[in-house]
């Protein structure tokens, strides 16, 4: 099948997006029994010969291609739309559960809380005292180090408790595309 990936191309530029990946092996398959089918042969020097002399034969496997390309596109739009709706079930669990616990009073609910606390106020103690004292020579990296923990710490709380209005919006918008899609492919 190797030599007849750049045919393939040729005919489908399309595919190239599909012949390598996850799922090259199926798209690879589906290629080469859409080139025997058309051409009728299984031998690669037979199948280019039919497709260069007859343009009906190029015209037929073009559409193939091209259908196998929409197939694959579809199914990765599908297992788009199925992580990102996984993703979103699981934030909408781990709310609910906090919500329950807050609910229910139960000690527990104030985890996320007081670790936050900790984070920020470890995170502007340590940066307060990188400004004004003087680092030891030798340890500058372990506190560089440090304090690009503690930021990405701080800003995880803060995403936490506030969110990104500007991530949520473009995943919204992902969402709906991928809906417009896969209703509109009528998968």
């Amino acid at each position: 099948m190797g030599a007849l990936i750049p045919l393939a191309i040729s005919l489908a530029p399309e595919l190239v997006n599909w012949l390598f990946g996850p799922a090259a092996e199926q798209t690879t398959a589906a290629v080469a029994k859409a080139v025997q089918s058309v051409t009728g042969t299984t031998d690669l020097a037979a199948q280019q010969a039919v497709i260069e002399r007859d343009p009906q034969v190029a015209a037929n496997l073009r559409v193939q291609l091209a259908q196998i390309a929409a197939v694959a596109a579809a199914s990765a739009r599908k297992a788009d739309l199925d992580t990102l709706q996984a993703q979103l079930a699981d934030t909408a669990s781990a709310r609910a559960q906090t919500l329950g616990l807050a609910q229910s009073k139960s000690p527990i609910a104030w985890g996320a809380p007081v670790v936050s606390v900790v984070v920020l106020a470890t995170f502007g103690v340590v940066m307060g005292l990188a400004l004004v004292r003087a680092i030891p020579a030798g340890s500058e990296t372990i506190i560089n180090m440090l304090l690009g923990s503690l930021a990405a710490m701080a800003s995880s709380v803060v995403s936490y408790w506030v969110g990104s209005s500007a991530g949520s919006a473009r995943k919204d918008e992902r969402i709906a595309k991928l809906q417009g899609n896969s209703v509109g492919s009528g998968s």
